[in-house]
């Protein structure tokens, strides 16, 4: 998670994004081996509620030149793919009074993966 958020600092300063879909989905997935196949694994949600809220906390325009949104819409689609665990509220963080979704207009390209 201090990776993450690091990164998002970083690109925030620099303009320069290194942060991919890998490396969100690392953070908050993990790979369980299958229990009937050699070599193979299912990719389970892992709770990530507190690098949720600390990035909506980050967002900015919501637009796509904002790197938090881009990081919160990229792990809203990992939860659509793979699930979300079920301690994990749909709000990042409803007490900071930010309206849910503000992130819409933010794409994540996928080709930084």
């Amino acid at each position: 998670m201090d990776g993450v958020l690091m990164l998002i600092d970083f690109e925030k300063r620099t303009g320069r994004s290194y942060l991919g879909r890998l490396s969100i989905e690392s953070v908050v997935s993990e790979r369980v081996p299958a229990e009937d196949w050699e070599n193979a694994y299912d990719i389970v949600p892992v709770a990530a509620t507190e690098l949720r809220r600390k990035l909506l906390a980050m967002t900015d325009s919501g637009g796509s030149d904002d790197p938090a949104a881009r990081c919160i819409i990229l792990i809203d689609k990992l939860r659509d793919e793979y699930g979300a665990p079920e301690s994990e509220p749909r709000h990042p963080d409803i007490t900071s009074g930010k309206p849910w979704p503000i992130l819409a207009s933010a794409p994540f390209s996928d080709d930084a993966s």
